[in-house]
């Protein structure tokens, strides 16, 4: 077990400050349970295969202790990324719900649905394991279960858009923080959900964020994440997301800042006609380093699944790709599509990547494929032919190299605006040459 690890078993293991908070006897028995899986798996190393290409050494020089603190009023959340109702989350724990919440959508903080044994909570908080040597993230994160927000959405309501700010304060510096956030829409219902990684706040911080989703019949979510915090910090972040028959979940997903992101989206199609995809670009700097493991399980038949990479980097970044698509039995039907392209504009910078095909059921179409490599010469030459400069040209085709990913979106404010952020992040990556 490594040095962070045991520190952070000891912490789990001390007596809370002050008063215990109360929450449900299963929910005691639940963090208890994950305490122990953790205090004997500790965190995941190289050596866990899941984890090979992503080490944890540079978290650990930095991160000394469990964030186990207030939600705190400042610093001030960054400027939202679009308007409408929106949850401010300071060091895991929600501090404040900005904006009108539309009839029907129900936000409880996580630690008072615990204490009033909401129901469905238990199903949904259970059903994520923690005993094998990869969970340890998520055992810490079960172990330590209390921040976090509950999302309800009563069946048939279009709650339209809902804004999650997640913000870090100056004593978050040298701490992993952890949060839960579980969303559950009810059959018909709708909800486009955002997440915001901004600002400034400590820069030496983690946050560990474990995201449930369970969709009811015919629900659709559209699920945005837009990541850009400052060199130093990191994030480890979990979705697990459970589809009911004929629902719709869409995942798109851009990271363009911290140190160190570990993305895991694991979505399991248990309905038939049920369909989802997921869409991701990292563009990284520096010695910047983002994993993303993408897994789509197909129970029923008749299931449709998508998965978009694409990543730029520049400098001695890294960037990992782990896309996966298990069909089980009886899931006939299936439609499945995988595609990864990496784009290095440095010889120094790496990128992984690994689609994955695993089948167990007949009549399935699946295709899948990954590249890696540098900007066209060809096309330089032909927009330098029609008038660009070099560095405007090589600007132009790395934007469009990234655009699937946001051209896959809804037309509206928020595909506006996070193509203006990834605009403006490829522009900062530099000119290869620079």
């Amino acid at each position: 077990m490594s040095e962070l690890a045991a520190i952070l078993a000891r912490e789990l293991a001390a007596p809370p400050a002050g008063e215990a908070p109360h929450l449900a006897p299963w929910a005691d028995g639940l963090r208890e349970r994950a305490r122990q899986d953790f205090s004997r798996n500790g965190l995941p190393s190289t050596r866990v295969e899941a984890w090979k290409y992503t080490s944890l050494r540079g978290l650990e020089r930095t991160i000394g202790a469990l964030g186990a603190l207030p939600a705190e009023t400042g610093p001030e959340a960054p400027p939202p990324l679009v308007d409408g109702p929106r949850l401010v989350v300071h060091n895991g724990q929600l501090a404040a719900v900005q904006g009108e919440v539309p009839t029907g959508v129900t936000i409880t903080d996580l630690r008072t649905a615990l204490a009033n044994d909401r129901e469905g909570l238990r199903e949904m908080l259970e059903s994520l394991p923690t005993d094998q040597p990869a969970d340890g993230f998520v055992a810490l994160n079960s172990a330590d279960l209390g921040p976090g927000v509950l999302v309800h959405v009563a069946a048939g309501t279009d709650a339209g858009r809902l804004l999650l700010q997640w913000c870090s304060g100056p004593s978050a510096a040298g701490r992993l923080c952890n949060s839960r956030v579980c969303v559950r829409l009810e059959p018909g219902a709708r909800l486009e959900l955002i997440e915001q990684f901004e600002g400034e706040g400590a820069a030496e911080h983690c946050l560990n964020a474990v995201t449930q989703v369970h969709l009811g019949e015919q629900a659709e979510l559209a699920h945005a994440c837009f990541q850009q915090w400052p060199r130093g910090s990191a994030l480890i972040a979990l979705r697990e997301i459970r589809q009911a028959a004929a629902s719709r979940y869409h995942y798109t997903g851009l990271d363009a800042g911290a140190s160190l992101v570990r993305h895991d989206v694991r979505t399991t199609l248990a309905g038939p006609g049920a369909g989802c995809r997921l869409d991701v670009a990292c563009l990284g700097m520096a010695r910047a380093h983002a994993d993303n493991h993408l897994q789509v399980t197909h129970e029923a038949g008749d299931c449709a699944s998508v998965q978009t990479f694409r990543g730029v980097l520049a400098g001695r970044a890294r960037a990992v790709f782990n896309g996966r698509v298990l069909v089980q039995p009886g899931a006939d039907g299936t439609d499945a599509s995988q595609s990864s392209a990496g784009l290095l504009l440095s010889p120094h910078a790496e990128i992984d990547a690994k689609p994955e095909l695993e089948i167990h059921a007949d009549e399935v179409t699946a295709s899948h494929g990954a590249t890696v490599g540098q900007l066209d010469e060809d096309a330089i030459f032909y927009l330098r032919s029609r008038g660009l400069d070099v560095e405007a040209a090589r600007q132009l085709l790395t934007m469009a190299f990234c655009r699937p990913v946001t051209d896959a979106m809804r037309p509206g404010p928020l595909r506006e605006a996070l193509s203006a952020r990834l605009d403006a992040a490829l522009q900062a990556l530099g000119s290869p040459h620079g």
